[in-house]
C-alpha cells in the first residue's frame, strides 16, 4: 500500500474507474450478509439446539463472489501486492514501464485463467452442479461464473491501467 508521502493516482479519474468502484462497492455488502447470516446461524445453535444446513454454503459463496469480484477494486485502487522496498526505489518512470510490463503479464494470465473458468462454468452450468451439502445449492455454478467475471472485470480494469500509464510515461514531465 502507499505510504501517505507517496502521490496516490487519481482514483475515479474515468468511466471504467467509476463503473469497477460501484460493482465492487455493491458486492462488498456480501461480506456484511455473511457476518449476519453467521450470527443468526450461531444464535439459533446455541440458543435454540437448531443450526441450519445452508449458512455455511451462503457465507462461503457470498465471500467467494464478493473477492473474485473484488479484485478489479484492488487494481483500480492500485492496492494490489507489490515489493515495495525494490518498487519504492525506482524513479517514476522506471515503476511506470514496470508497472506496464507487469499489466501486460497480468492481463495474459487473466486472459488464461478466464478461458479456463469459461470452460468450467459452462460445464457446471450445463450438469447443473451443485454443492455436496444436505442443502444442494449451486455454489459450483455461482462460483464458476464469478470467476469468468472476475477475470474480465479484471482485465478491463487491467487495461484502463495501461492506457493511463502508457499516457503517463510519454507525458514529458
Amino acid at each position: 500500500m502507499a505510504t501517505p508521502t507517496e502521490q496516490q493516482p487519481d482514483v475515479g479519474r474515468n468511466v471504467i474507474d467509476r463503473s469497477i468502484e460501484t460493482i465492487s462497492r455493491a458486492f462488498s455488502y456480501a461480506f456484511a450478509l455473511s457476518i449476519v447470516v453467521t450470527i443468526y446461524d450461531v444464535i439459533l445453535d446455541v440458543v435454540f439446539r437448531s443450526p441450519t444446513v445452508w449458512v455455511y454454503d451462503v457465507v462461503t459463496t457470498a465471500i467467494a463472489v464478493a473477492f473474485l469480484i473484488g479484485g478489479s477494486y484492488a487494481l483500480m485502487r492500485r492496492e494490489h501486492i507489490r515489493i515495495t522496498a525494490v518498487y519504492g526505489k525506482f524513479s517514476r518512470r522506471v515503476r511506470l514501464r514496470v508497472d506496464i510490463l507487469t499489466t501486460l503479464l497480468t492481463i495474459v494470465y487473466l486472459g488464461a485463467f478466464a478461458w479456463f473458468a469459461w470452460d468450467m462454468a459452462a460445464i457446471s452450468i450445463e450438469d447443473r452442479e451443485v454443492s455436496g451439502s444436505a442443502w444442494a445449492q449451486p455454489t459450483p455454478i455461482v462460483v464458476k461464473v464469478a470467476m469468468v467475471l472476475g477475470a474480465g472485470l479484471m482485465i478491463v480494469q487491467a487495461l484502463s491501467n495501461l492506457v493511463a500509464d502508457w499516457r503517463d510515461l510519454r507525458r514529458k514531465d
